[in-house]
């Protein structure tokens, strides 16, 4: 009690005005409870918070399908499941699979008696028994099969079996209908489109995936913000501290909102963002002239103005500041302010109401 009374005395005794120090010994700072803290000036700002839709980017999105017709057998993933590549995805039953594997076989069965033709016309035609275009026509066949061997194997691994199990078609001569789809890259399952048991038809989706790693925020910005946005600039999750850049700038005005169409791309804490959900984003922009960041409670009001108490040799003296911009308990102002300089950011409205001469305001 004895404090507040020693307190209201000091508060009274100080007549001091615009422009005038406030002066206080440094028990009087300790038991007041002033703090002080240093101007940090910054070279950005950004812009009002706008809404943004976190979406997968389209080289990062894959949809997995039936390269032939048939029935799902088993499906071995679900949605939100991480994959690797070349892991097994789901397990078609294709009929049509084994057409595809006896024209394989019976090429392979054509390419070996052309193979053998050639061989032994080749060595009729170097002992002078049969002429040239007879050979020459053995070799054009054997070319020709060739190219149908390739054609069918490579039909074959559209199809979804892979070298190994082609190599196996090849040594056993055994004819198999099942086919394993796998993943062609990591990612996440991010839809499932198929069910066990569904007969599908060649190019119908099973599945699709998304590598998460990077994302795309796509904003509608006002026109006259999106006349200063540029390729490369920053952009930030307000409330995340999740940066990333501007790849995109639309061309055209969005009827609903008049809005112009923005796309950022974001590599950095991925995780923490969902494909689908919305965000609030702050673009960043180059400052014109220096400004300064500092603590809310730095700021106080006097007359209709902004203002903040410098630290001087002899005490703390006023100083008016324009705030540009508002970040939670951050304040972004201009004035008349310089680097490490030191301002009063605790005990801002004591030290007002010495500086006004008054108890308070």
């Amino acid at each position: 009690m004895n404090y507040i009374f020693s307190f209201v005395f000091l508060i009274a005794s100080i007549s001091a005005f615009a422009g005038e120090t406030v002066s206080f010994t440094q028990d009087e700072i300790a038991n007041i409870g002033i703090e002080l803290g240093t101007v940090k000036p910054v070279y950005q700002t950004l812009t009002r918070q706008l809404p943004a839709k976190v979406s997968v980017p389209n080289k990062s999105q894959r949809v997995i399908s039936a390269a032939q017709d048939g029935v799902v057998e088993i499906l071995y993933v679900a949605e939100g499941d991480n994959v690797v590549s070349g892991q097994p995805l789901a397990q078609l039953n294709s009929p049509q699979l084994l057409l595809g594997q006896n024209d394989y076989l019976q090429a392979l069965s054509r390419l070996s008696q052309a193979n053998r033709d050639m061989s032994r016309d080749k060595n009729l035609f170097e002992e002078g028994i049969i002429a040239e275009r007879r050979y020459r026509q053995s070799l054009s066949t054997s070319q020709q099969v060739t190219i149908e061997v390739g054609m069918y194997k490579k039909a074959l691994e559209l199809a979804g079996m892979d070298s190994s199990a082609i190599a196996t078609l090849d040594k056993t001569r055994a004819l198999n209908s099942h086919i394993t789809v796998v993943a062609q890259n990591a990612g996440v399952v991010m839809k499932q489109f198929a069910t066990a048991g569904q007969r599908l038809t060649a190019a119908d989706p099973i599945y699709q995936l998304a590598e998460l790693s990077s994302l795309w925020l796509e904003i509608h910005v006002p026109l006259d913000i999106a006349k200063q946005v540029d390729i490369g600039d920053g952009i930030k999750i307000c409330d995340q501290g999740i940066g990333g850049r501007v790849i995109a700038i639309g061309r055209a005005v969005h009827s609903a909102d008049q809005g112009v169409l923005i796309r950022a791309e974001v590599n950095e804490s991925t995780q923490q963002l969902t494909p689908g959900e919305l965000v609030q984003a702050c673009l960043v922009q180059q400052a014109e002239a220096v400004q300064f960041e500092l603590p809310r409670s730095a700021i106080f009001r006097n007359e209709g103005r902004s203002a903040v108490f410098l630290k001087s040799e002899s005490g703390f003296i006023s100083q008016a500041v324009e705030v540009v911009a508002e970040k939670g308990e951050k304040i972004i102002v201009t004035g008349n302010l310089s680097a490490q300089q030191e301002v009063v950011i605790k005990g801002t409205a004591t030290v007002k109401a010495a500086w006004l001469g008054m108890g308070g305001e």
